[in-house]
């Protein structure tokens, strides 16, 4: 038994520097944040004069300027376009600048807080909540906000869902509409006085006032709660100012996680471990230290001993996350390679099977033959060893072997002679295996036949009463295994009877066949039970003519199919046959009206071979010439049907036993 380490990645191994691979392009396509609209509730002032020509009634207070002084507002495009006024706000509230996103409240509701120190000032208050319509999780927020009468000072209290708040900002200085230039999100709408009618005075449109981003983060420590409401508190030194808060934007993260993935060190080696960190959620993009020695910057640290290791991740606003984990030493444990039985008869199974202790593989292979299975069956022909290779998924091996010995075995042939024999012949059964001294032999009672001696290997005399095929089988035992052997013998029956025929007949010659009967070497033939003759066409030919015969004379043949022996001769098959007649008959009348009857004029007889016939009308002219038996005069010339009357006809008539004659006479034609 032993262990081995191999060098090359393993499928595990792929996978990580592919994982790895995808996280650092990840990593790298993160963009600047993104803030986006949050939905609140909390405004307590109108102060955008969205319709109409009153200023005054679509708006709640001012926002500068003093009861007798300007007094302020902001005023939308629509309501400009309708007073026939410069500048104006976007009327669908939306504020953008680059990847920010502020939008307003509806301008016919509340839209703004409005503070000052203590709410010193008419209308304000000193502080302010926004509560979230969907409380979310934020790593950055920003207020759409603006001072007037110069510049204030502002708190601001993060609060979340688990009823805990953090001073997010303090003291923050926010700059006057008309005065600051910096953190500038919307600039130039202009402002108007809150006049009940017109004509209004524009003032800055175009230039200003200016509103600005107010930016706040969540700490480290609350950025996996949720944000429910944002608390602004105004604490100007003076009381003269005051904060306007217009909108909220915030950059939405996931709960912050770091999910490890541990690969150990391997197959006793010092320093192959890994260490993959996927972190999601948070603030992107994360930077990695590692206290490795030498240290190492990326989620994936690699060439690691075992032993605890300790990772700061630090997300793009600060915050430290560590993470710890442990690198496990994997030394796999030697394979022993086993088996069922350790001895078995040549092509009998047996299992074998790899023992482990302390871990468990997750392939093995057996060679030879390259069989995958913890447990396997084999059946080996000849004394095998074999060898597993069990492999962990780490791609650390143990390989052990086991040898399965092959008992040896008899050979169970044996001959039979003669084979292809008649029933009842005797037939030598002969042992030619080399089965020793102690063996068993099982002949399966040789499958019926009668056996006249022998015993254990024999010889043995064996006899079949019947024809057919038989299968003699021979089992030989010994040291416990059996081995086999079959073989067919053939007991012949006779041939087959040969079906014969009559093939032609004339009135003084008759010719007999028969169908080839396969496996016959000859034929033999009988005439009226004469004794048996070749047949005239010869030993193996299928056809036998008899000549010099009388009309009318019939003949029975016999004819007997050869086997190889006389017992394997066919029974007899027999045929029956009878010459013709050789009288000629000619009619003295004929009628070729159409009804069906006595329509031709022929001469008729079984012994006509041949035949040449004409026929003359009274004048001597000739009206037709044939040849053929069996089409004689139809009583027409050149297809016109002849008067009734008497007519002449000359016929050269040739008979099957070659004899010739010429017959005349006349004929009357009836219609």
């Amino acid at each position: 038994m032993n262990t081995q380490h191999r060098n090359d990645l393993s499928p595990n191994s792929i996978r990580f520097c592919m994982l790895l691979g995808l996280l650092i392009i990840k990593i790298s396509s993160y963009a600047q944040p993104v803030y986006i609209p949050i939905a609140v509730t909390g405004y307590h002032h109108d102060i955008v004069a969205e319709s109409g020509t009153s200023v005054l009634a679509t708006t709640s207070t001012m926002i500068d300027g003093s009861p007798l002084v300007a007094r302020h507002v902001l005023y939308t495009q629509a309501f400009a376009l309708t007073n026939l006024l410069t500048g104006g706000m976007v009327d669908n509230g939306t504020i953008v600048n680059g990847n920010r996103t502020y939008q307003m409240a509806p301008y016919d509701g509340k839209n703004a807080l409005y503070l000052s120190r203590f709410g010193t000032v008419d209308s304000t208050r000193n502080d302010g909540t926004l509560t979230f319509v969907k409380p979310g999780y934020y790593a950055r927020l920003s207020l759409l906000a603006f001072s007037t009468e110069g510049s204030s000072s502002l708190n601001i209290d993060i609060n979340y869902t688990d009823g805990t708040s953090e001073r997010a900002l303090t003291n923050a200085p926010l700059a006057d509409w008309y005065q600051g230039t910096t953190n500038v999100m919307y600039s130039g709408p202009g402002r108007i006085g809150r006049d009940t009618t017109g004509p209004f005075s524009v003032d800055g449109a175009g230039a200003w006032p200016n509103f600005f981003n107010h930016d706040f983060i969540t700490s480290c420590t609350n950025q996996n709660k949720m944000v429910k409401s944002v608390t602004v508190i105004d604490t100007s030194a003076g009381t003269g100012s005051r904060a306007l808060v217009l909108a909220i934007s915030g950059e939405q993260i996931q709960p912050y996680t770091i999910t490890p993935t541990v690969l150990p060190a391997r197959c006793g080696s010092a320093d192959n471990g890994y260490i993959l960190l996927n972190v999601t959620g948070g603030v992107k993009p994360f930077t990695y230290t590692w206290h490795t020695t030498p240290a190492q910057t990326t989620p994936f640290a690699a060439g690691l001993a075992a032993g605890t290791y300790t990772c700061d991740v630090t997300d793009s606003n600060g915050c430290v996350r560590p993470y710890t984990g442990t690198v496990t030493l994997v030394t796999p444990a030697p394979v022993d390679a086993k088996a069922t039985s350790m001895q078995v008869c040549a092509g009998m199974p047996t299992t074998v099977y790899a023992d482990t202790s302390n871990y468990t593989p997750t392939t093995y292979t057996w060679n030879p033959g390259g069989i995958t299975g913890s447990a396997v069956v084999v059946s080996p022909a000849v004394t095998t060893k074999y060898l597993v290779n069990a492999e962990d998924r780490y791609g650390c091996t143990s390989v052990d072997s086991v040898e399965i010995t092959v008992k040896p075995a008899a050979t169970a042939s044996f001959t039979v002679n003669p084979d292809a024999v008649c029933p009842n012949t005797p037939q030598i059964v002969t042992y030619t295996g080399n089965a020793s001294a102690g063996a068993t032999f099982n002949w399966n009672a040789f499958a019926g036949a009668t056996v006249q001696y022998g015993s254990g290997a024999g010889p043995y005399g064996i006899q079949f009463p019947n024809s057919g095929t038989y299968t003699l089988q021979l089992q030989v035992s010994v040291n416990g295994c059996t081995s086999s052997a079959t073989k067919k013998v053939t007991i012949n029956a006779p041939l087959a009877t040969p079906v014969v025929s009559v093939a032609s007949v004339t009135s003084s010659t008759i010719s007999f066949s028969w169908q080839p009967v396969p496996g016959a070497t000859g034929y033999i033939v009988s005439v009226n039970g004469s004794p048996y003759i070749t047949p005239t066409s010869g030993s193996l030919g299928t056809t036998h003519n008899i000549i010099n015969l009388q009309p009318v004379e019939k003949i029975t043949i016999s004819v007997i199919a050869l086997g190889v022996e006389s017992c394997l001769n066919s029974a007899i098959g027999k045929a029956e046959g009878t010459t013709l007649t050789d009288e000629v008959f000619i009619p003295n009348s004929f009628s070729p009206n159409g009804d069906g009857r006595n329509e031709i004029f022929r001469a008729y007889g079984m012994s006509i071979s041949a035949i040449n016939m004409k026929i003359f009308n009274q004048w001597g002219e000739l009206l037709y010439e044939g040849n053929d038996a069996n089409t004689g005069w139809d009583g027409k010339q050149k297809g016109k049907v002849q008067p009734m009357g008497v007519y002449f006809y000359v016929m050269k008539i040739k008979l099957a036993n070659g004899s010739e004659s010429i017959r005349k006479g006349s004929v009357n034609l009836l219609h």
